[in-house]
């Protein structure tokens, strides 16, 4: 093994251990280690910043923007507002919100799918009354099932077919991964109806006025009242958690032995939706600043991936104090919380239960890309909602039929919508998931390297030394395994850039047809039910149902086997 050979190897095995760190931004480690590259020789200097032209970018980036004008076209308004009117038990919500998931995932980003999705999940739980829990997990996984469907349905599709492209001369059609990941996709969304329901039991089997918030914990300030009978009560024997404790103006040490609550205190504290607003309705707490109650009269909004506040704290929040918006409590995943509420630290999937103005809120949000999940705040009309959708449905028909390159195709569709001023380009690309687009960007020269110094061939030798050559189906699955073993702990795209230059060496030295190497690696890349860490969807259902990290282990495992079997039966059947 060169010298090159070995350091392209410990330099993106360092990476990929970063990325499943997380404590690093991705975007600082994937240009960190493209630096290195270029400092080290692995990546041609010229050839550093190829990433940014290269299709698979440039195909994400159209369909990100895309995406954004399909999600304010309000097309899915009427839906949340029918489809708890079918009267359809909980079962059948669940296998109908999924299937609609997994269908606008073919042809979007997965996050983007899981975006669109979310109001209409609060809403419906709303209305029908029934367990968040036991409908956000399963949403999530089937926006990652949808997308092994179609060559833009996730970033890792796109990357192999780049790379079969830079191979042979062609990549995959638009719907060549459809062979594989529609019965794949199939097989996962009968196992997430039906097993979920025994991962996530109801608390009790009557439907409650709040789904879902019982789960959910709540850190927030609140101010002990003249008369409450907490007035005098031992610290310790306070029914929540308490994180501070400030008394006129000053913090108070309550772990002291002895410390007891007096009327006027002010806490920061973590509870129980449920519970919060018992003790708020029952005065024995309020909310300081005369902050309505918790649940009522409030906007809640989810921080998504690409917003701009994730790592931020909750007073430097000047897109909302500007306008007037006042933070009443947040839905926290970070296990540090101390100080006062103006002290959170925000992370991806965290809730703000916000109060302001309506066109405020709405400003907001959109500076800070947020979600707003409930109550649904009324959108600007959109004249011809149904435009966008048409011309995305032609570039699709384009790039499927053969007549033009996704990013091709994707990109006329831009132009299209920014010619009838349905996009604002200027708006639409600083509200990009840059942090992500970035990665991808720098990953793509780096896993140009591992081909291009032979350190492809030799993990790919390494292999067939100790699998049968002779046994293509054998061959494929260990790469597919490879790849879904990988995907819990990296994002996909990295694992897709990573690993698929070992797969074509593989089965160059095997002497097989690259494709179904490369189906492979890009169906594991996506197969990520087992961590919420692995994909950005699992990590923002968990902020917002409040799951544990082995509940995606209960949950997955059995729809990572069944996907994996099912695929890897397709991959013989139609590939090999």
């Amino acid at each position: 093994m060169t010298f090159d050979q070995a350091a392209i190897l410990i330099l993106l095995v360092g990476m990929l251990a970063a990325f499943a760190i997380d404590r690093i931004r991705m975007e600082i480690v994937a240009l960190g280690g493209l630096a290195i590259g270029v400092f080290l020789g692995l990546v041609p200097a010229e050839g550093a910043f190829h990433g940014f032209a290269s299709p698979a970018f440039l195909t994400v980036v159209e369909v990100l923007l895309i995406a954004q004008v399909l999600g304010h076209s309000g097309l899915l308004d009427r839906l949340a507002a029918r489809i708890p009117a079918t009267g359809m038990g909980e079962t059948g919500l669940v296998a109908i919100l999924c299937l609609i998931t997994a269908f606008i995932s073919v042809f979007m980003n997965n996050i983007g799918a899981l975006a669109l999705m979310l109001p209409v999940i609060y809403s419906v739980c709303r209305v029908s009354g029934f367990d968040q829990r036991r409908m956000l997990m399963p949403v999530s996984f089937a926006a990652l099932l949808g997308g092994l469907c179609s060559i833009i349905g996730t970033p890792a599709n796109l990357i192999v077919s780049q790379q079969l492209a830079s191979r042979t001369g062609h990549g995959f059609a638009f719907f060549d991964f459809a062979y594989v990941g529609v019965p794949a996709a199939l097989a996962g969304l009968a196992v997430l109806v039906l097993w979920t329901r025994r991962v996530f039991t109801p608390e009790d089997r009557r439907r409650v006025p709040l789904p879902g918030h019982s789960f959910r914990r709540i850190v927030t300030e609140v101010l002990v009242p003249k008369g409450s009978e907490l007035d005098g009560a031992a610290v310790d024997r306070f029914p929540a958690t308490i994180h501070a404790m400030h008394r006129d103006g000053r913090h108070i040490l309550f772990q002291r032995p002895g410390t007891s609550i007096a009327a006027g205190d002010v806490l920061l504290i973590e509870s129980d939706l449920s519970k919060l607003e018992t003790w708020l309705s029952e005065r024995k707490l309020v909310l300081p600043h005369g902050s309505p109650a918790i649940g009522g009269g409030l906007v809640e909004a989810v921080v998504m991936p690409e917003s701009t506040i994730v790592g931020s704290r909750v007073q430097t929040l000047e897109t909302f104090f500007s306008r007037g918006i006042q933070i009443v409590a947040v839905a926290a995943q970070t296990p540090r919380i101390e100080g006062s509420l103006a002290d959170l630290q925000l992370s991806i999937g965290d809730v703000l239960f916000l109060k302001g103005e309506e066109e405020a809120l709405r400003e907001a949000f959109d500076e800070a890309d947020m979600l707003p999940l409930w109550p649904r705040l009324a959108k600007p009309s959109v004249e011809k909602p149904w435009l966008p959708v048409i011309a995305f449905v032609a570039g699709i028909a384009l790039t499927a039929f053969g007549y033009a390159s996704p990013e091709l195709a994707f990109g006329l569709v831009v132009l299209f919508l920014a010619a009838v001023g349905a996009l604002n380009l200027r708006r639409a690309l600083a509200d990009l998931d840059w942090p992500i687009l970035i990665m991808l960007a720098a990953m793509i020269p780096l896993g140009a390297a591992v081909e291009s110094t032979g350190a492809a061939a030799i993990m790919a030798g390494n292999l067939i030394s100790i699998l049968p050559a002779d046994n293509p189906l054998l061959l494929v699955g260990a790469i597919l395994a490879l790849a879904v073993a990988v995907t819990p702990f990296v994002n996909n795209a990295s694992t897709a850039i990573v690993l698929g230059p070992v797969a074509i060496g593989l089965a160059d030295a095997a002497g097989l047809p690259p494709e179904p190497f490369l189906i492979a690696v890009a169906l594991g890349a996506s197969i990520d039910f087992l961590t919420p860490i692995g994909h950005h969807n699992n990590t923002v259902v968990m902020g917002l149902a409040g799951y544990r990290f082995t509940d995606f282990f209960k949950a997955g495992w059995p729809v990572t086997l069944v996907v994996f079997l099912i695929a890897l039966c397709a991959l013989w059947l139609f590939w090999i």
